[in-house]
């Protein structure tokens, strides 16, 4: 007896290991253990349910949407909680995207797409369209698919603009010229070389953030034939002022001064007559006297703030460069130090230096071509060219290139008029 009563135990024991190992076997499709940066959403993505119904099935938080490492989770079949004669739907606006309006109604994209019948790879939608957002799916998706959908469904919506300008054809006239990119360029100065604007030069040519020297660029519609007078002059250097400076340079001749030396009568009164006739006789001759050559005389260099202020705005779209000092690239003391040069003066390197270059005042005493300063005396940290009104120039920061500002949102601290 006891012998057949262990048989018969042995064999109780046996079935039942075999139906909780075929239990486990058919659950294993229908839980998830939880490993580490696991998230509600990222489950709801996977394994193509609502948020709603995976937190329902496992008496997760709505709130905090909280789940633990090593935890393991009920996934419930596709409209297991949520089968409802109910349908819910919500108009498209503008800016919406079938992943912005899944994850506010909290259900996957691959759901959205098979409630409202529509392409396993769809992602474009139209404002006006109304979407179901719950209910009989029409074209119910299989979940395999889901992960690789719902993954490349923000980048196909982000894509399409960012290849668009990538790609982006130039706009070449019939009536169109080549120029070659020299040194000291910029899209400024050659567009006003040709009597075509800026916009145009981007239009017709595919521009990186700075011109290269030897660049070819494509001019449509010029409205100007510069001339080899022309260019010579928009190449005029520091140089070729000292050279115009020499020429002016006024030479006086040596001059022989004839200053009349005569006596005073008062004290040859007391000489004799011949002395009184000599001295007499001797206040009438005219000695003259050779006079060292004067020294040569200097014109200055002559300039006003406005031709200041016009020359520097040549170099509006040139790059801002860290150390840069010249039309290939500037910061903001290289473009004034290269700038004052240009009419002859040495102002410094940098803005401290340049503090000294002249007389401070307030900025309301600032007259057009004056330095114009942001900071304390001693501790500036960045310094432009005043243009008038509320207007200033200036090389700003890296990224961005020379171009004029409001001092209405950019108050300078002080300005220094040049001696």
């Amino acid at each position: 007896m006891n012998h057949s009563a262990k048989s018969l135990l042995v064999g109780t024991v046996g079935a039942a290991g075999l139906l909780l190992a075929t239990s486990a076997t058919a659950n294993a499709d229908t839980t998830h253990k939880v490993v580490k940066n696991d998230t509600i959403w990222d489950l709801s993505q996977k394994y193509g349910v609502s948020i709603a119904d995976l937190e329902k099935a496992n008496n997760i938080d709505g709130n905090s949407h909280l789940i633990f490492v090593g935890q393991t989770l009920t996934i419930p079949t596709s409209g297991s909680t949520t089968d409802t004669a109910t349908t819910n739907q919500v108009t498209v606006k503008a800016g919406d995207t079938l992943w912005a309006i899944a994850k506010a109604h909290g259900v996957s994209v691959d759901q959205l797409r098979s409630l409202n019948g529509l392409a396993a790879d769809a992602f474009i939608i139209h404002p006006g369209d109304v979407l179901k957002v719950t209910g009989q799916a029409q074209n119910v998706q299989q979940s395999v698919s889901i992960p690789e959908t719902t993954v490349q469904t923000p980048t196909q919506e982000t894509q399409p603009p960012v290849q668009e300008e990538q790609t982006q054809t130039p706009v070449i006239s019939a009536n169109h010229v080549s120029y070659t990119v020299k040194e000291g360029d910029s899209l400024y100065i050659i567009a006003q070389a040709y009597g075509v604007t800026v916009e145009s030069l981007r239009q017709s040519n595919v521009l990186g953030a700075t011109l290269q020297i030897g660049q070819t660029l494509i001019i449509n519609d010029p409205t100007k034939n510069p001339t080899a007078q022309e260019e010579t002059q928009q190449s005029t250097t520091v140089e070729d002022v000292v050279d115009s400076v020499q020429e002016d340079v006024q030479v006086d001749a040596p001059v022989q001064s004839t200053p009349s030396v005569s006596t005073d009568n008062n004290t040859n009164n007391s000489a004799n007559s011949n002395s009184s006739s000599s001295s007499n006789a001797g206040s009438n001759t005219t000695v003259q006297q050779p006079v060292a050559p004067s020294t040569p005389s200097v014109s200055t260099p002559s300039y006003s703030g406005a031709a200041i202020a016009q020359y520097a705005s040549t170099f509006i779209g040139v790059p801002y460069v860290w150390g840069g000092t010249t039309p290939s690239g500037f910061d903001c003391s290289g473009l004034t130090q290269y700038v004052y040069a240009h009419f002859g003066k040495s102002i410094g390197r940098n803005t401290i230096a340049q503090e000294n270059a002249g007389t401070i005042i307030p900025v309301s005493q600032a007259q057009v071509g004056d330095l114009l300063f942001w900071g304390s005396r001693g501790s500036t940290y960045h310094v432009g060219i005043y243009m008038g009104g509320n207007t200033y120039l200036a090389a700003p920061e890296p990224g961005r290139s020379v171009s004029t500002g409001n001092m209405t949102y950019f108050m300078p601290s002080f300005a220094v008029h040049v001696n």
